[in-house]
């Protein structure tokens, strides 16, 4: 059998039981007397999230399940996804938290949630207010070559807006703590999304100025 995805893989996959599991013996844990659908079902859903982490269909794929999964799964089930992502994370990013981060309650847990949906969309506010600062010629900016030119420039003004902004620890951890390059790639490609947004803001001049 072939499958399109990894989550259909999961899904299909995993739901069909091996024969040396009693069904009535597992179902006494399942809350619906199906404990190897629910099983593959979790892993679909984490595997949605974690396996998109860094794709564009990011957005689609956390926000078609993140409510399901913070509802239907106790927090050492949704362990297993912070887990995940934060070896994902790892991997595309190339950040590890400075501090020892386990993942002891639910803020921790969320920590983690905000963490992937800054670094993957939900950064529009601090990109904006970022290049605000920057202030660039509109008629000429370029993202790219902006970046290129003015790394030093832009590390200083994401550092003067960690000092202004109440960001979850792990982002403010991430901003503050990744290698140069890391920052500039990601507050790039971040930015080139929001074009017309950046122009607006910079249009609107510094607050207070």
């Amino acid at each position: 059998m072939f499958f399109d995805t990894e989550e259909q893989k999961i899904l299909l996959g995993n739901s069909v039981t091996p024969p040396e599991i009693d069904l009535d013996d597992a179902a006494v844990e399942s809350e619906v007397g199906l404990p190897t659908e629910e099983s593959a079902l979790m892993q679909y859903y984490f595997e949605s999230i974690s396996g998109s982490i860094g794709k564009s269909d990011f957005k689609q794929e956390f926000l078609a399940v993140k409510n399901q999964v913070i509802s239907d799964y106790d927090l050492r089930q949704q362990r297993v996804l912070a887990d995940a992502i934060m070896n994902k994370i790892s991997e595309i990013y190339d950040y590890e938290p400075t501090e020892n981060f386990d993942i002891n309650d639910i803020e921790e847990l969320y920590e983690v949630y905000s963490l992937v949906e800054f670094l993957e969309y939900d950064n529009e506010d601090f990109i904006t207010t970022t290049w605000q600062f920057l202030n660039p010629d509109i008629n000429k900016l370029d993202v790219y070559k902006y970046c290129r030119t003015n790394s030093d420039k832009i590390i200083t003004e994401i550092e003067e807006q960690l000092q202004t902004k109440d960001l979850p620890w792990l982002i403010s951890d991430f901003l503050r703590t990744n290698n140069k390059e890391n920052i500039i790639e990601w507050f790039c490609e971040a930015s080139k999304e929001l074009v017309p947004l950046i122009k607006i803001r910079i249009l609107e001049g510094v607050p207070n100025a």
